[in-house]
């Protein structure tokens, strides 16, 4: 099997911009030159991600992560080096003309994992559920009731809706004649054994939705009952390696695009719900599968946007859930939430059949109420208005919450309807509310004191505009060392050019020091054998040579770092000058303390030979110029 040519990976490398590729996973505002946002790779409420277009490298300042395109994908979705290359030629409508193998080429590639062949066994499956539903006699009826539904074969197509027949071992026997083995399709959840040992079709007499991770991978599927009530209305696959519905919006994978265009998410409640959106334009709809919004997907949401509309059943069980799906979203992850109230307590699917797109679009984006708005018809709903208490009870609740917006004008226009509604007047309304709220010092993701400011980054809260707050990259703590920053600048400067690369190396020879951080030490080895293979200076193709994950974030962090490019030998000197003098420096440490020991014990002589030593290092140190 043939390799993939090195300047076929530059090829591929140039020809797409790391901004869009992590644009897809990572919501990312213009900084600068750069663009920030919250890092994928570890929880954080303060961005401390950073992408470079003019370096093509990311790299978090708070867990450390960084790289360039391909290990980007090799770390957000788990690939290979190959798998990663041959995504982004997929972006950039490359073709890979070379055979390329699980073994080939790569560092960090590695072989098919138990996941990936369960995911494999789902796409099989899926083909075949989708078959059976669009190509046989078997599935007719259940075509027919997706007909009726509203629903058009182009949807279904779309949606690789299936169906999956009331026999035991329809997916059992297909699999079994594919020689898969049938213990890790009931270990994936598409099968389950019976007490007797008997191996079969969980999914019977059911249509089947399938269902995607946020990386577009088939890890699941969900089962509709359309002609019977033996049983539950629908059956979704199990918790597996892989599939767990914390973790997973029905269509994130498909709407991520959207959602960037469109700047929101649409929260819906249903499969149905979904599919008929997207008939109507609202690509940027998902759902949470009847399960209630959870942290993982607030983190998902929060990566892409910070704006969602929630259009839940209009039933009391939907409200209750738009409810509490909001409190998570606006108050405690402080995302700008509105919520969509279609009329007659229709759920979305049926609005959308009955009424038409043009009305839902109106509704959508005409006739959303503001998370307020909502709070205050919420509360009313277990309210007798015409009650004193219940209406004085009410009138506190409502100004508790008006009292919670930053912004004057808007107090003011709720406060007007308030008094409006009930008789009262301003100056009452606003006399009330002086004593209801409570100023409060605005939160920090820390103890202490703001950080230093670096920048702004918008964060939605209060009147659900963008409000700008400070913020800092995560920094080491403490003062670097004038070594550990001479170490960093060398490293720099011999990583981008492969003259100082020379220059710097000869300097270190000549005064018998080294770096002395471990790595940047192997960093240092690997630029040896980068250079000594006749390449020129190219952080990218070094980092898809490199096989450590702490190697790569090592460069991303370099990469990152702003110097003077116009740098002479004599500055190079200075930094290999302050190398050796922290090298001196460590050393009378250790020879300190093992005086001090030799004291304690009553070790004269050698206590005496360390201090001798000690005044010719300092004698030394003195000497080397600063």
């Amino acid at each position: 099997m043939q390799r993939i040519p090195e300047e076929k990976i530059d090829e591929i490398r140039s020809q797409v911009d790391i901004v869009d590729v992590v644009g897809n996973y990572v919501q990312l505002k213009k900084q600068g030159r750069n663009y920030t946002g919250l890092c994928p790779f570890h929880g954080e409420k303060t961005p401390s991600f950073s992408v470079s277009p003019e370096k093509q490298i990311f790299h978090c300042f708070g867990c450390g992560k960084g790289g360039n395109v391909f290990s980007f994908l090799m770390q957000i979705d788990g690939l290979s080096f190959v798998e990663s290359v041959k995504k982004v030629a997929d972006l950039a409508h490359i073709p890979l003309d070379v055979a390329i193998s699980q073994g080939d080429s790569a560092p960090g590639n590695k072989p098919d994992s138990q996941e990936s062949k369960m995911i494999e066994i789902h796409q099989l499956a899926s083909k075949l559920y989708h078959y059976l539903l669009m190509e046989t006699e078997e599935g007719q009826e259940a075509l027919q009731y997706l007909l009726d539904r509203g629903m058009s074969e182009q949807e279904l197509d779309h949606f690789e809706i299936g169906f999956a027949p009331a026999h035991a071992s329809t997916v059992t026997t297909f699999l079994k004649k594919r020689e898969v083995d049938l213990a890790l399709a009931v270990e994936s959840g598409l099968l389950t054994e019976r007490d007797d040992g008997e191996v079969v079709d969980r999914f019977r007499n059911r249509i089947m939705f399938p269902i995607k991770n946020d990386r577009g991978q088939l890890v699941g599927f969900s089962g509709r009952l359309f002609n019977q009530e033996d049983g539950p209305k629908y059956l979704n696959s199990p918790e597996t390696p892989i599939f767990n519905k914390r973790n997973i919006l029905y269509h994130f994978s498909d709407a991520r695009q959207e959602i960037r265009k469109k700047e929101e998410i649409l929260l819906l409640e249903g499969y149905m719900d979904v599919i008929s959106s997207v008939s109507a334009t609202f690509s940027n709809g998902v759902a949470s599968m009847g399960t209630s919004l959870t942290e993982e997907h607030v983190q998902m949401i929060r990566r892409v946007t910070n704006r969602a509309i929630i259009c839940y059943d209009g039933d009391r069980a939907g409200i209750e859930a738009s409810f509490k799906a909001g409190t998570m979203l606006a108050e405690q992850h402080r995302l700008e939430v509105f919520v969509l109230q279609l009329p007659n307590g229709k759920d979305p699917d049926d609005f959308i059949r009955s009424e038409g797109a043009e009305k839902f679009a109106e509704i959508y984006t005409h006739q959303r109420l503001t998370w307020t708005a909502f709070k205050l018809q919420f509360f009313k709903q277990n309210r007798n208005l015409q009650n004193e208490t219940d209406k004085i009870a009410y009138l506190g609740e409502a100004l508790a919450e008006i009292g919670k917006l930053d912004q004057a004008v808007e107090r003011e226009l709720y406060l007007k309807q308030l008094g409006s509604e009930f008789d009262l007047s301003m100056e009452a309304l606003k006399q009330q509310l002086q004593q209801t709220v409570v100023v409060k010092p605005k939160p920090h993701d820390y103890g202490g004191p703001p950080p230093e400011s670096y920048g702004e980054y918008p964060s939605y809260e209060g009147d659900g505009g963008p409000v700008y707050e400070q913020f800092s990259f995560a920094q080491p703590s403490g003062v670097p060392s004038a070594g550990l920053t001479s170490e960093k600048r060398l490293l720099k400067y011999m990583l981008e050019d492969r003259d100082a690369f020379i220059q710097i190396r000869n300097l270190l020879e000549e005064h018998q020091t080294d770096f002395y951080h471990d790595n940047y030490k192997a960093l240092y080895t690997h630029l040896i054998g980068f250079y000594a293979s006749g390449n020129d200076a190219n952080p990218l193709a070094l980092m898809d040579q490199l096989k450590d994950d702490m190697a790569r974030n090592l460069v991303s962090e370099l990469e990152m770092m702003t110097v003077n490019t116009d740098v002479s030998i004599e500055e190079y000197q200075d930094y290999v000058q302050s190398l050796t003098k922290s090298s001196i420096e460590r050393d009378i440490k250790e020879k300190e303390q093992a005086l001090l020991t030799a004291t304690q014990q009553g070790d004269m002589p050698a206590a005496l030979e360390l201090a001798r030593t000690i005044t010719t290092m300092r004698a030394t140190m003195k000497n080397t110029p600063n």
